[in-house]
């Protein structure tokens, strides 16, 4: 059973999710590895899809505002941010791309600095009150596995300071030729159930 600081949700209770999309295609392989994990989701949940290509996020300026505030210089962001801090699991859907994730998706990554200089320039301990789950789905036209555990390794990086309990990842390696295999599939249906049906919304 996965284990999460958040105690278990009264019966009838459903999760908010958020998912942060980074592909530019919206129905590829990416997105068909996620609609496997997706099957898990019960009904009656809140999901949010943040699609980074559509919203072009602006990179971090590493400008020192969140070192001494709260919250970050540039705004484009306020809406996400505020949706990430409410959600009860958070799902990274991403491609490989030069074994990292694509710019999008990597300049929100980045943008998670506010909570990071939150913890450790002005003492905030948790510097997100509530706990979440977090997962990471990628694919890979190539048959490596380096750039797949590189973007998971990021994230769980990243997650540290994000009251995040990382339950895992699936991944589709080979899609250049084959497509998202069952076997991919199926993994993500599996990180979906190990997260949905064994911990904390039975």
């Amino acid at each position: 059973m996965l284990k999460s600081k958040r105690k278990p949700v009264e019966s009838g209770e459903k999760p908010s999710v958020l998912v942060l999309y980074g592909s530019p295609h919206s129905k590829g392989n990416t997105w068909r590895l996620y609609e496997a994990f997706a099957q898990s989701i019960p009904k009656g949940a809140t999901v949010q899809v943040y699609s980074a290509y559509d919203h072009r996020p602006e990179p971090c300026l590493d400008c020192g505002y969140c070192s001494r505030h709260e919250g970050c210089s540039q705004h484009d962001l306020d809406d996400f941010m505020a949706a990430f801090e409410a959600c009860d699991i958070f799902v990274v859907v991403t491609p490989v791309y030069y074994n990292s994730f694509p710019a999008p998706l990597k300049a929100v990554i980045d943008r998670f600095q506010r909570y990071f200089s939150a913890r450790f320039d002005r003492g905030v301990k948790p510097p997100i009150a509530k706990p979440r789950v977090a997962a990471v789905l990628a694919t890979c036209g190539s048959g490596e596995r380096d750039g797949l555990n590189e973007v998971r390794a990021q994230f769980k990086r990243a997650a540290t300071v994000l009251n995040c309990t990382v339950a895992g990842a699936a991944f589709a390696r080979g899609t250049d030729e084959t497509g998202v295999t069952e076997k991919a599939r199926d993994s993500a249906r599996r990180l979906g159930e190990k997260i949905f049906d064994g911990w904390m919304f039975e």
